[in-house]
Formats: C-alpha cells, structure tokens, sequence
C-alpha cells in the first residue's frame, strides 16, 4: 500500500533544508514563483514546520550577529582576512571530493564546517551545538546519493550554508526544484547573476565563513564544495589571492557524468517538483561539467604559484597517504605525527565501504560529438588516459580504538534510568506538575549515554535504550501523579474527629488521573519522541568526525 501510495503523494523526508530559516524557503517558493504540485504538499508543509522550529531556534543569534555581520562586510569590503589561510577542495559533483574532503579533515590544523553549522548556517555558537545533538537521532548515518559515512559532526559543504541561507546556491534545481534549472544553474558559476543576486552570494559566502574562522582561530580553513570549481575567480575574490590554496581533484569525466545521473535519482527524496529524466540530466550535467573544467583552466592563470596542486580520484584511493604528502609539499603545507594518526584512523575505517550502485540501469546514452571531443581534452589534460598508480596498502594503526562495549554502556544506562527517573519525581512533588514530556530528554539523555560510553552505536544498544526510557516513563507515571497534587492534600477527618488519612480513599481517582494523562494523545507523541530518540542515538554509528574513535 506505501508503494502505491506514493505514486500519488510525496511523503515527508529528511530534509537538508529542515531548518532552513522560512525566508530562505520564502525566496526559494516565491522569487520567482514556482508551482508545487499537490503531490508534493504534505512534503511541503512537514519541511515548513521543521523549518519554523528551525527559524526560532536560530533568530537570537541571527538577529545579534547579523549587525556585526553588515559591519564587517561593510569595514572589510566582504573579504575575509583569516590569517592562518583557507584550502579550498574544487572537483566537480562525484568526483571524489567528499573522499579527500574527509581525509583532509583529519589534520588537526584545519577547521572544516561540521553539517549541523552548514544546514543552519544563520545560527552560531549555541544553536549549532543545541542543532548538533538534536541532529543525532534523525538525520541518516549514510549519505542519501552514495551512502558514505554521515553525521552532523562531519565535514559539510559549504554551498549548502549559502543555500540555506539566502538560496545563493545552484542546489535547488538538482534536487528540489528540477524545472528551475534556468534559474538557479546560474549560482554554479555565478554567471549570468544580476549585481543584487551576486553580492547576495558574495556577502553569504564571506558572512558563514567569518563565523567558521572565529572557530577556528588558529587553525586553517578547509572548504569543500563541487560548485566552486566554476567560482576560482569568485573566491580568491573573497579570500585574497595570497591567503587561500587550491586543491584540484579529477575523475574520468565519464563515470563523473554517470555518477551524477544516477545521484539526481536518488536525491529526488528532496524534491518538491517531478523529477527530470536520465535521458534529459545527462546532456545538462555533460554541459556543466565541461563549462566547470573550462572555468577552472582559464583562472588557473591567476592562482599563485605554490596555491594549487591537482591530484587524480584514482591516485587518491590507490595511495591516498602518498597523494595527500604529495599536495602538502606542492602547497607549502606542514604535516604532523597527529595528523597521519587520525588518517591512518579513517582510511582504516573506509576499507569496508563500496561504493552504491546506480537505483535503476537507464538506456545506453550517447553524448554529443563536441562533448565526447571535450571529455578526451579534459581526460588528457589531467591525466585520465593513463592507468592509476600502482597501489600502496594502507598500514595497520593510526588511534587505538577505545571502545568500551556495549556491557558497560548498558549499565550505565540503567543507572542514567534509574536516577532520571528519580529525579523526575522530585520535582513533580517540588513544582506540582508532572512534566510527561520529560520522557523526552530523558530518551536523549539514555541514549547519549550509551554512545558516549560505547562509542559505537548497534541496533541492540538501541532498543536496549528505547526500553529503558519506556520503562522510566512507566515507573513515574503512577507516583507522579500522586506527588503532583495527592501528596499536598490534608487527611479527611470525620464527624467524631477521628482521622482517616486520604490516601485510604484516594487511590481511585490517582490511577483516574493517571490512565487519562498516559493515554493522552500529547502523551503517547512524547513517548514515541522519547523511545526514538534514544534508540537513534545509541544504535547511531557514526557520531564522531573522521580518523576519531
């Protein structure tokens, strides 16, 4: 029945613009105006209501930032001066740039965005950290178009920050808004932008990274999105030709185009239009890689020398640890014994992933004879038409796990239970009042209990946590509603003057009040958020950023 359901209505998804602020999604609806199908209305309304959560949680922050963020844009002319410098990871969609990405990301004297700070870029220091933990239990430990390791505490791209933010990106025609790709393509490149719509771009892409850079501190930025392939001209710009470095990753251009045909299929979770067919994405994502690799050739010219180093997709999986050393001595780059620990953490952690076959196997497709020419120029120029290095095996070690099993992350459970549990009754007799929804950060609690102890979510541990928080609400319920109001009421004394105490009599309207409020529809929501939250947090394997453990 949900298979043929869905035939006619899109159901909601995990959406990256979940808490995106609404005037973002006012400007993605209604500048210009699109059509949204009723198809895609219930996907529509449960994204706005995320987003409305999303927009409250961050307006404190966005409202007293964005005067310091006009200052300084005004003060700096919208170019960041980081003096530690910027890496920027330019390679078009699927070219492998998630893989180094994440690699990179493992030296310590980088800082990257996390995905919880690029999904809610208007907010900052306590909203990301708030959005971090609340992240765990819903957003996916696979990456939708390839189902590489995900999480919120993981490298992010920046473009989504400026999609997000200000819709100052080319991601909602690829996934959202398919039929718009006239309009929003023009983002990729940042041609064809009217002066308005470029310095929206230009004021996004400095504003998320200044409050990056107060993270950082010291430490170097490191930013990767396929987009800015086309924007090198743009983002030294924005950064300053003797502060930022480039590192130029390719793939067969081939199984790039592919690779991205196959990934729009699986995104289409995401949209709120009909999705385009293989046979009508191909020539589009043909056309723009090429126009990508051409942008990036003509500006290489005003990249300074020692600021760029170019690697090839399948030298970076055949020797990953000797490509990496090869781009730090091209950039003028400092390793360390700390960083090459935490690489060795990752790659050891990778061996097990294969990479996700395409959903469907679309009809033979045969490109155009320009860009059949133009695919062999580009293979040529960065190397593609000769075979890949020999490989180099990945050597044992790096961090020592310190995994401490799920016996102990079990115990520890049981007592957070236990103690919560507690403590939720006394102040249900302090503060006269119940507080069902409680069992809500208390499923939090449980279940970050569990994965700060074992470090490693499982399915068991999981529903081991889900039972507890089920169990808690289960122990409190009939005391509390006793200590919220019973527990205050006098003794009944009689005619005589004897006393009869009133708990004598009362024991029927407290299990009354407690069957009406545990059946309460609020009630039976608070659970289920309570349940799944601690099962998602402790059955969640990925947590922690790459190369940790």
């Amino acid at each position: 029945m949900p298979h043929k359901l869905s035939r006619f209505i899109a159901f909601p998804h995990p959406h990256f613009m979940a808490f995106a602020p609404l005037d973002a999604w006012a400007r993605l609806l209604f500048a210009p105006a699109v059509w949204i199908s009723p198809r895609y209305w219930l996907r529509l309304a449960f994204v706005l209501f995320t987003s409305f959560l999303g927009t409250i949680a961050s307006l404190p922050e966005r409202i007293v930032l964005g005067v310091v963020l006009r200052v300084a844009a005004a003060r700096t002319g919208t170019k960041l001066n980081h003096k530690p410098g910027v890496v920027v990871i330019l390679g078009y969609f699927r070219s492998g740039t998630t893989h180094l990405h994440y690699l990179l990301s493992c030296d310590p004297n980088f800082r990257t965005p996390a995905w919880c700070e690029t999904l809610v870029p208007q907010g900052f220091r306590f909203s990301w950290v708030f959005l971090r933990l609340f992240m765990i239990p819903w957003i996916s430990s696979r990456r939708p178009q390839d189902d590489m390791a995900f999480g919120p505490s993981w490298p992010g791209e920046d473009d989504f920050a400026l999609n997000n933010w200000a819709a100052a990106s080319s991601l909602p025609w690829r996934f959202i808004l398919p039929r718009e790709h006239a309009h929003y393509s023009r983002f990729h490149s940042l041609e064809g932008l009217t002066a308005r719509e470029r310095a929206r771009w230009r004021f996004c892409q400095f504003a998320f990274c200044w409050k990056i850079a107060r993270l950082a501190r010291r430490r170097a930025l490191l930013l990767k999105s396929p987009s800015h392939i086309a924007r090198v001209r743009a983002l030294l710009e924005v950064f300053g030709p003797e502060n930022v470095k480039f590192i130029h990753i390719s793939r067969d251009p081939a199984a790039v185009t592919r690779s991205n045909v196959a990934m729009f299929e699986r995104m289409s979770v995401y949209g709120l239009q009909d999705p385009l067919s293989p046979e009508s994405v191909r020539p589009l994502i043909a056309q723009e890689y090429v126009d990508s690799e051409r942008r990036y050739l003509h500006d290489l010219d005003l990249i300074p020398a020692g600021h760029i180093a170019e690697v090839r997709y399948e030298d970076l999986v055949a020797d990953p640890l000797g490509q990496v050393k090869h781009i730090y001595d091209k950039l003028g780059l400092t390793s360390s014994p700390e960083f090459e620990r935490h690489a060795l953490a990752y790659l050891n952690s990778a061996r097990e992933y294969r990479a996700v076959s395409p959903p469907t196997t679309p009809p033979p497709q045969v490109d155009s004879q320009e860009i059949q020419d133009e695919f062999k120029t580009i293979a040529s120029r960065f190397g593609h038409d000769r075979p890949a290095i020999n490989v180099v095996p990945v050597p044992a070690g790096g961090l020592e796990p310190r995994e401490r099993g799920e016996a102990k992350a079990i115990a520890l459970a049981c007592a957070t239970a236990f103690a919560l549990a507690l403590l939720w009754m006394i102040q249900a007799y302090l503060f006269r009042a119940r507080n069902d929804w409680f069992v809500w950060p208390v499923g939090m609690t449980i279940g970050f209990v569990c994965i700060a102890t074992a470090r490693v979510g499982t399915r068991r541990l999981g529903l081991v946590a889900g039972m507890l928080t089920f169990l808690a609400f289960a122990i409190v319920i009939v005391p509390n509603s006793f200590l919220e109001e019973y527990a205050h009421r006098p003794n009944y004394y009689l005619a005589d003057g004897s006393i009869i105490p009133w708990r004598h009599w009362e024991w029927y309207h407290i299990f009354k009040h407690t069957k009406e409020h545990s059946l309460a529809t609020h009630n039976v929501f608070w659970v289920f958020m309570g349940c799944m939250s601690a099962y998602r947090f402790a059955s969640r394997r990925y947590v922690n950023p790459p190369g940790s453990v």
